[in-house]
């Protein structure tokens, strides 16, 4: 977890032998966020800041003030995308007794407008989570739960569309530790088909084996795991993943999805749009947005060109699924029985 600049640890200050009085004065003015005793952010930073980086800024407090401290479920992904944001910092409880949701610490002496905005969410309050099998290992600075036990956590408690992208994003890294072959998914490791088969609650086993089964390394980002959640929710047949597609001046490009013709349908590509795709370089191969935008279009028009419907969506399609329906019936695909399973209702 890459930790944003802008934090103000005391306690660093104090062992290097500074003075902290301008900071309890400044924090007392108002300027700076105390996030817990100890750390603080400058509160027009805070106010500026996407809540990812005030996650960050919480979680590198938390584990630098409390000595041993173990983080799991999504805070534990380290490397691995998550969903969004999670709303606590998620730890395991050293004993049963502490276990739960404990008071949030983020305060900040103001009665103006600043004040309602920072302490409107209450920043990310500690949850403690019992977990007899955490197997800690150190990320960094940070002690967290295995990756295995990491995807296990998530998809025996969260939701599948959250639990899918663990999933997805851990089947790829052990794919590129050789761990895992290409076409595998989780329910192949015999460590996780065991986890799964013991555990004591059937409900939650039939989210991870839902989860597992689905996860693949071909799957390259959140937001196609999201659609992939989506498609099962509406009943939509899980697609080919990374297809690659050629007409007669060469290759065009690899598709998110693919679903085949079946029974004298045409096949249909479907495209989930990320504003990462053309906003980050690393993702645009040396050509600029709109060199970017026009040659998707491109891409897309030669495609097309084949015969094949094309549906292309992106998060607020997904987070509204009935939207995402619409376009995918659109383009030619057909949902059969909508599963009995809500992707956005923890079970």
């Amino acid at each position: 977890m890459d930790i944003p600049p802008g934090l103000i640890e005391t306690p660093a200050i104090l062992r290097s032998g500074g003075r902290t009085d301008a900071i309890h004065s400044s924090f007392m003015a108002g300027k700076l966020v105390r996030i817990r005793r100890g750390f603080y952010v400058e509160t027009s930073r805070w106010l500026a800041a996407q809540p990812w980086s005030r996650f960050a800024w919480t979680v590198a407090a938390a584990a630098r003030a409390i000595p041993g401290l173990v983080l799991c479920r999504e805070t534990a992904a380290f490397g691995i995308p998550i969903l969004r944001t999670p709303s606590f910092v998620e730890c395991v409880a050293p004993n049963p007794s502490r276990s739960g949701r404990h008071r949030p610490t983020l305060s900040i002496v103001s009665a103006g407008n600043d004040s309602q905005h920072v302490l409107r969410d209450r920043g990310f309050p500690l949850r403690y989570h019992v977990n007899p099998e955490a197997s800690p290992e150190r990320f960094g600075e940070f002690i967290a739960t295995g990756l295995l036990n990491t995807v296990l956590d998530v998809a025996f408690s969260l939701t599948l569309s959250q639990s899918l992208v663990v999933a997805d994003g851990v089947a790829r890294a052990l794919w590129k530790k050789g761990a895992l072959e290409q076409e595998s998914n989780l329910l192949d490791m015999g460590q996780v088909a065991a986890a799964v088969q013991t555990h004591p609650h059937a409900a939650a086993r039939r989210r991870a084996e839902l989860a597992f089964s689905l996860a693949s390394p071909l799957a390259e980002s959140a937001g196609e795991s999201f659609s992939r959640a989506a498609f099962q929710f509406l009943g939509f047949e899980q697609p080919e993943l990374q297809h690659d597609f050629s007409d007669a001046g060469g290759f065009i490009g690899r598709s998110d999805f693919w679903w085949p013709g079946r029974e004298g349908r045409k096949g249909v590509v479907g495209e989930f749009d990320g504003k990462a795709k053309y906003s980050t370089p690393e993702l645009r191969n040396g050509a600029t947005a709109e060199e970017a935008v026009y040659n998707e279009k491109l891409r897309e028009d030669r495609i097309r060109a084949l015969g094949f419907g094309f549906a292309r969506w992106g998060w607020a399609d997904v987070e509204n699924p009935e939207r995402l329906r619409r376009k995918l019936i659109g383009a030619g695909l057909l949902p059969g029985v909508r599963p009995r399973l809500l992707v956005t209702s923890r079970g």
